[in-house]
């Protein structure tokens, strides 16, 4: 875990401006789960547990208590510690009754503190598209090794922006064209890349489904 990192998300949190933390879980997020992709239930009377869902950079906790719900052990894996003070206190607060099938971890993501998960289910709104470029590749593996046969991984991230990448006092932003059959196929397969409301910027949801064995 980069100091400098964790520093920087930290002071952001406690700078209090957060236009990432709408404090709801997106349409596309609960359009999935409405989908009918995945059967919590039927994946717990087969694992004879709870099936895991990973939300990469959770924030305040905003998605974790909608994974609970759906029947998911819900894991959520952030940099900033404030950030999961927060979560903590919400969750304590507005659904205590889901904190047993809820675990936060302080960590980074291009460098996930969970060795094999075998999660069917991870999640990133916005977190990878603020990565170094020299990060990806760590991050999509972690994807991978974290993802069980058959599992689901849902990213929300901003199109490439040009000049970010020319402007040396800034860090590149956004997903190049073909980066994420770059960093995950053939391990992932792409199922869908849907355009999302230009809000800021040009941006895509972006659905991939891990290989069965």
């Amino acid at each position: 875990m980069s100091l400098h990192e964790r520093t920087h998300w930290e002071a952001r949190y406690a700078q209090g401006f957060l236009p990432w933390d709408s404090g709801i879980t997106p349409p596309e997020i609960e359009a999935f789960w409405q989908s009918g992709r995945l059967a919590p239930s039927q994946l717990a009377a087969a694992l004879g547990t709870l099936p895991i869902a990973i939300d990469l950079g959770c924030g305040t906790g905003t998605n974790l208590a909608f994974l609970a719900r759906q029947g998911m052990h819900a894991i959520g894996v952030e940099l900033a510690g404030n950030a999961l003070e927060v979560a903590r206190a919400r969750l304590r607060q507005r659904a205590p009754e889901l904190l047993v099938q809820i675990d936060l971890i302080q960590g980074s993501v291009m460098e996930l503190p969970l060795g094999k998960a075998h999660a069917h289910y991870i999640m990133d709104v916005g977190c990878f598209h603020a990565m170094p470029l020299a990060g990806r590749p760590l991050y999509a593996q972690g994807v991978i090794r974290n993802l069980a046969p058959g599992g689901y991984y849902q990213l929300y991230a901003f199109d490439w922006m040009p000049e970010r990448a020319n402007d040396p006092n800034k860090s590149p932003r956004g997903m190049r064209a073909n980066e994420v059959e770059e960093l995950f196929t053939p391990h992932l397969d792409v199922v869908e890349i849907l355009r999302a409301n230009a809000n800021p910027k040009p941006c895509r949801w972006y659905l991939l489904r891990k290989k069965a064995e």
